[in-house]
């Protein structure tokens, strides 16, 4: 992982037009609307809300994904630290029980232990590993007793530095290594972050590794493929997803004492 910085980081290096995940899902290369997509399947398998969820979209972008999880029967509130990306997201989408917020999760007011679910799609690698220590605790924080967390992040031990360095030299994208990607995560050190910030990780697998690509050949071809990906969870895979969820008080105690026994 890249070493911790002396300041904080409050936003990217580069700028991100406020729309660009929504016209990335609606309107991009098939290839690039196929990856967008692929985060709102995953989250329909693997972590979709129950009707009634209180949620939070941490890392919101223009408000796509909490769009969806409102429309899933949750409550959702979107969070970024992008002025633009809140101002598209709250004139793009209006539903009942959906509302964006600008800022920090740490700055913002939540009453500790009430999130259902917490949603945070490639966000914890563009901050610096003290950052994503202290966000995974203060997610922790925030989560009832058994409430999830779900998130993804670029996985470095697969094949996402290739993918990376060929957008980067191909300026398909904003300038992506060093300059919005800071932090490295693999399979291995994103669980160890996540058990040693109070986690219990139930999942961790891979997904976006060659699905997307089939797409330009034919879409439900791309679905076929990333559900036979679902399967292998290849540990190439590019694209890391974690479910973890925040463990009871009892279930808390019977791990404090079972570590006392062993000890």
């Amino acid at each position: 992982m890249t070493p911790d910085s002396v300041a904080d980081r409050r936003g990217d290096a580069v700028a991100i037009d406020g729309a660009y995940q929504h016209r990335a899902r609606t309107r991009g290369f098939v290839v690039q609307r196929f990856w967008h997509f692929q985060k709102e399947r995953v989250i329909r398998k693997f972590g979709s809300p129950a009707a009634g969820d209180r949620v939070i979209d941490v890392g919101c972008g223009s408000g796509v994904i909490a769009d969806l999880l409102t429309s899933l029967g949750a409550r959702a509130t979107g969070i970024d630290a992008n002025p633009a990306a809140i101002e598209y997201a709250r004139e793009t989408f209006a539903r009942p029980n959906l509302d964006f917020r600008l800022g920090l999760i740490e700055e913002l007011e939540f009453q500790p232990g009430t999130l259902d679910k917490i949603y945070c799609f490639e966000l914890i690698e563009h901050i610096y590993e003290h950052q994503v220590r202290s966000l995974l605790r203060t997610f922790s924080s925030l989560a009832r007793p058994g409430g999830k967390l779900i998130l993804t992040t670029p996985n470095y031990r697969g094949l996402w530095p290739v993918m990376e360095w060929m957008l980067d030299r191909l300026k398909l994208a904003a300038p992506l290594a060093e300059h919005q990607h800071v932090t490295r995560f693999s399979r291995g050190s994103l669980t160890t972050l996540l058990e040693e910030t109070g986690w219990l990780v139930e999942r961790v697998t891979t997904f976006s590794t060659f699905a997307p690509f089939l797409s330009v050949v034919n879409w439900s071809l791309a679905e076929r493929c990333a559900e036979l990906e679902d399967r292998a969870s290849l540990p190439f895979g590019s694209i890391l997803l974690a479910v973890a969820r925040k463990p009871s008080a009892a279930s808390a105690r019977r791990e404090m004492a079972g570590g006392c026994r062993e000890s």
